[in-house]
């Protein structure tokens, strides 16, 4: 790892340190909860975790751009841009439910090259860097070996699909899977990078919803693309489907766009 990177990467988890103090600070307590112009709650821990975050990232790298899912973006066309989601999966953090997480991405010219998926609340950070192995809590960490559809475990956010192919292909597979599951936020992600499931596929995401997942999936061996195979960078589109392997996701992506 070069200088400039690990440099990055100590203050990106400097960053996850203080989004998991801020946000435990207020997890499990009574909040006042506000709807943004989509209908998705927001909370004062929200606000806060990304105030801190941008704080600091200014105040360290005040060249580089901050793409943050409550506030306005800062030098969007920096070569340098940390991308956050202060809370990922408010509505669980609301409910009291761990699988919450923060999410920090360093993206240099629009792809990612540090992403950290942190859950304070199980005690767990995930750390992926570009072309080297991911980490769980400092030990490295690896995807399952399956290889088929039919022996995978599945989780989806299963509500959210923007179009009638990709909901028609998720219910397809949810039939050919071993296990499926609804629900699970940033946290699947983990549990993929972790080898305890298999397959995630979502849609509708923003981009500081899965800019932090994809260092993590491709560190420990998976694959991660939108629906139609493409990589994953700031310009996408919101769907994405992460899997164990090369083999395993080819076989989804195929099933997905036999659909289309």
């Amino acid at each position: 790892m070069n200088n400039s990177l690990q440099e990055y990467l100590n203050f990106a988890n400097k960053l996850a340190d203080v989004a998991s103090i801020t946000s435990m600070q207020y997890f499990r307590t009574s909040l006042d909860i506000d709807n943004k112009s989509d209908e998705s709650p927001v909370t004062i821990a929200d606000k806060n975790t990304e105030l801190k975050i941008r704080s600091m990232i200014e105040k360290e790298y005040p060249d580089h751009g901050i793409l943050g899912e409550e506030f306005d973006n800062i030098n969007p066309n920096a070569e340098f841009i940390w991308v956050i989601d202060p809370i990922d999966g408010t509505r669980s953090y609301i409910a009291g439910h761990k699988d919450f997480g923060n999410l920090i991405s360093l993206t240099q010219n629009k792809k990612p090259i540090i992403g950290i998926i942190n859950c304070p609340a199980h005690d767990e950070r995930w750390v992926g860097i570009k072309n080297q192995n991911s980490t769980l809590n400092k030990q490295f960490t690896k995807c399952s070996k399956v290889k088929k559809i039919e022996d995978a475990y599945l989780f989806t956010s299963g509500l959210y699909f923007d179009e009638p192919h990709l909901k028609n292909a998720v219910d397809i597979i949810t039939k050919k899977v071993r296990y499926y599951r609804y629900g699970g936020d940033c946290y699947m992600y983990g549990m993929v990078a972790s080898g305890l499931i298999d397959i995630v596929i979502e849609d509708t995401l923003k981009v500081h919803d899965y800019m932090a997942l994809v260092n993590v999936i491709e560190g420990a061996g998976g694959k991660i693309t939108d629906k139609f195979g493409n990589e994953i960078t700031t310009d996408s589109q919101g769907s994405v489907i992460a899997s164990a392997n090369e083999k395993l996701h080819s076989e989804l992506i195929s099933l997905i766009n036999e659909e289309n």
